[in-house]
């Protein structure tokens, strides 16, 4: 069985909301924790930064907090911003999945963003199935005869066995709210058809959650780097989607997300979004 975790975070203000996951392989876990370990023990010795430390977006670009030993100036901060995202780009297999939804008009744009979300999970999980497991039937029967029935069957079994499924790990806050809502969806989660029908004269159709183990996993950003990641991820996202501040534009920040972060995300979330960005 693959199992992908995914690290979950948000960014928002009064027009978007932003929701990013971070998904990495579990049998890269570890080279990307160390990597990510590596990254900011640089930062460590080269600006200071306390290993501890939360990164949290906002504050850290905006110049605010007592993140280091020493004073980092703006510049310096936006600079240091960058390569956090660029570390996200050079993560061995990592895929980035973004939600972007408008605020103004929604009665939980958060939870919708969450429904949108885990669906993209759960679809990209079953496809990775359909695209998987044929491969290994192939393989299967290309078997020489020779080989016993007994042996073929043991190796049949231990290719066909491939399963996705997916561990959700993001910040804390509503964790109530969020898990009960995904809880249902993995009892009724309706789907509205692209087309308008699915072909029985129905709109819509309950395609429940099934690939994501157990209940998401809640903790405080500051005890986790991947966290902090999707954070960053997030942040730089929304200011991607929102007019920019002259302090924005003037460090390039609302061009973050493109430059490093686009050739990780995944398209397939959203095949009509250039960079896979779901909107509805």
């Amino acid at each position: 069985m693959t199992v992908r975790l995914f690290y979950v975070d948000e960014s928002f203000d009064d027009r978007k909301f932003c929701l990013s996951a971070i998904g990495i392989r579990h049998t890269e876990w570890r080279e990307c924790f160390a990597r990510v370990r590596q990254h900011r023990t640089i930062l460590k010795l080269d600006h200071g930064i306390f290993l501890r430390k939360e990164i949290h977006a906002h504050e850290f670009v905006s110049g605010r907090g007592r993140i280091a030993d020493r004073v980092i100036g703006k510049h310096d901060r936006s600079r240091i911003f960058a390569g956090l995202l660029g570390l996200v780009a050079q993560l061995p297999n990592v895929m980035v999945i973004n939600i972007c939804l408008d605020v103004p008009g929604r009665k939980n744009v958060q939870l919708d963003a969450w429904d949108r979300l885990m669906n993209r999970i759960e679809r990209s999980m079953v496809a990775f199935e359909e695209r998987e497991l044929p491969l290994r039937r192939t393989l299967v029967s290309a078997l020489p005869e020779s080989i016993q029935d007994e042996t073929r069957q043991k190796i049949e079994l231990r290719l066909n066995h491939y399963r996705s499924r997916a561990m959700i790990f993001a910040d804390e806050g509503r964790e109530a709210e969020i898990t009960k809502a995904l809880r249902k969806m993995s009892v009724f989660n309706p789907i509205p058809s692209r087309i308008g029908d699915w072909g029985d004269g129905t709109k819509a159709k309950n395609i429940p959650v099934e690939r994501v183990i157990e209940d998401p996993v809640f903790k405080q950003s500051h005890q986790s780097y991947f966290i902090q990641l999707a954070d960053a991820v997030a942040f730089a996202l929304l200011k991607r989607e929102v007019e920019p501040t002259p302090r924005v534009k003037r460090y390039g920040i609302d061009r973050m997300f493109d430059v490093a972060v686009a050739g990780v995300c995944f398209k397939a979330a959203s095949p009509k979004d250039p960079l896979g960005i779901v909107r509805k």
